[in-house]
């Protein structure tokens, strides 16, 4: 199977969905091929948007990516899937209409975000570690060409072609800092630029936390200190060094010293595990003793310990069990549901509703009726893990109209996602972690400078580029 950057492949074959119509990889793991009913989805939203362009007298263009372009891609949707988003005609072919369907109140505060720093021009750490880690070969001899998973894309793609209020950068800690795809000094850099440039908060960064490493105290002041990181983001299945959240001589003593700094959040990257010998380490298992003997440290679980990024199946087949069983994020429900202590643990949608949804809505309906059930809307946290899918206003979008189907909540007695949980999860959550003061950020954020440029950007037409920058399968 041949790998090849979806922006490439976008500008080679014309494809301008404003939604992803095939999984798309950050190198982490083999993306999914198309699958039949994707490329049903893309077919259709091809229909869709001839039809309705010409009945509009615009070019295609400009109207896939208007409001109207997103809504025609949710129709295409619900016809191939069944209906799984609200959507109206009338908002295809009125931008008023849409406005008031979706007046875009929410505060959005997105957990994860990501670009690389700018000596990368094609493929990341992956490959080149590949001697020694054996992680994705298929990736050698790829010459990508230019892309734009840089710092100046990246805060158009978030803060320009998306309803996002606020983000915090994070970044991987695979492999030696040498080949860390964004440092920690750099990720702050981008907080600090874009806050200046805003002139009010609009970005946290976290500093990356690596307890195995020789260095691990003086690297961890130095963050503190000197960077002055908001939180930490924790790989548990670094390749250069394996660890557990529960290990008491490696985790606690990390552990025991945020909390001298006075630094309460740690992003545990869990699920969608490297292959081989790191698989065990991506595993949930060490979470609810961490979380007992550190109560008050907030452990936020990326990608919801969500095992596999879906699996190739006949069309309308969604991998899921009669019991409705998600590989390990079932199981950190599971943990939630026997432990009811665990409050200061907060699944994270980074990654896995963006797949599900695009793949088999049905799996993203079992993935928010589990965690919001178990752990309450109160403690779901927003995240994209954009910019590898570009602009995240699809997902936005895609969260903003979702609804778990009735036949699922009959079979497996899940709720229906209200508005007002919709509305927590989407930012009110993590701001709580991290105690910004969301009525504060409502007044001042409006009238910054950011929001000025934005507002400018909007009325000379705007420039969504309807792509993605990860990896897709060819």
């Amino acid at each position: 199977m041949a790998w090849i950057k979806k922006n490439i492949r976008d500008a080679a074959e014309g494809i301008d969905t404003p939604i992803p119509t095939q999984i798309v990889s950050n190198e982490e793991f083999t993306p999914l091929p198309q699958t039949p009913d994707q490329a049903k989805v893309e077919a259709r939203i091809d229909e869709l948007a001839a039809h309705y362009s010409a009945k509009l007298d615009v070019n295609r263009r400009d109207f896939m990516r208007s409001t109207g372009g997103m809504a025609a891609a949710f129709m295409a949707m619900n016809e191939v899937f069944g209906p799984a988003f609200k959507v109206a005609e009338a908002e295809v072919v009125d931008s008023q209409a849409h406005a008031e369907m979706w007046p875009k109140n929410e505060f959005i505060f997105d957990a994860q975000t990501h670009h690389v720093k700018d000596s990368i021009s094609g493929p990341l750490m992956f490959r080149k570690m590949t001697g020694k880690a054996g992680l994705n070969p298929d990736l050698d001899g790829i010459v990508e060409g230019k892309d734009t998973l840089h710092r100046a894309n990246f805060v158009k793609e978030i803060f320009f072609d998306s309803d996002t209020v606020m983000a915090i950068m994070t970044g991987a800690v695979i492999g030696p800092p040498k080949v860390h795809a964004l440092p920690a000094d750099e990720m702050v850099k981008t907080r600090n630029l874009v806050n200046q440039a805003a002139g009010s908060q609009r970005m946290l960064s976290h500093g990356l936390a690596n307890p195995v490493a020789e260095n691990w105290q003086e690297d961890f002041d130095w963050q503190v200190n000197e960077l002055k990181i908001d939180g930490w983001k924790a790989y548990t299945g670094n390749p250069t060094g394996t660890w557990r959240l529960d290990d008491e001589k490696v985790a606690y003593p990390f552990f025991e010293r945020m909390q001298t700094a006075g630094i309460t959040n740690i992003s545990i990257h869990k699920g969608l595990p490297l292959p081989g010998r790191f698989e065990p380490f991506f595993k949930i298992d060490d979470i609810r003793q961490a979380a007992k003997d550190f109560p008050d440290i907030n452990f936020i679980i990326y990608h919801s310990g969500m095992k596999n990024m879906m699996t190739m199946l006949p069309p309308g087949e969604n991998g899921i069990d009669p019991n409705g069983y998600i590989p390990w994020t079932t199981d950190l429900v599971r943990m939630r549901e026997e432990n009811p202590w665990m409050t200061n643990v907060y699944p994270e949608l980074g990654a896995v509703f963006g797949h599900s949804v695009i793949t088999h809505p049905d799996v993203a309906g079992h993935l928010l009726g589990q965690l919001i059930g178990a752990f309450g809307a109160d403690h779901v946290i927003w995240g994209t893990d954009a910019i590898w899918w570009g602009s995240p206003q699809w997902m936005i979008e895609a969260f903003r109209r979702f609804q778990i189907s009735e036949a699922l909540q009959a079979q497996y007695g899940y709720k229906p996602i209200s508005d007002a949980d919709k509305s927590l999860i989407f930012g009110p959550n993590l701001a709580g972690l991290y105690d910004i003061d969301v009525n504060a950020a409502r007044t001042a954020i409006p009238g910054d400078s950011l929001s000025s440029m934005k507002t400018a950007y909007l009325k000379d037409g705007g420039d969504a580029s309807n792509t993605a920058y990860g990896w897709v399968a060819v």
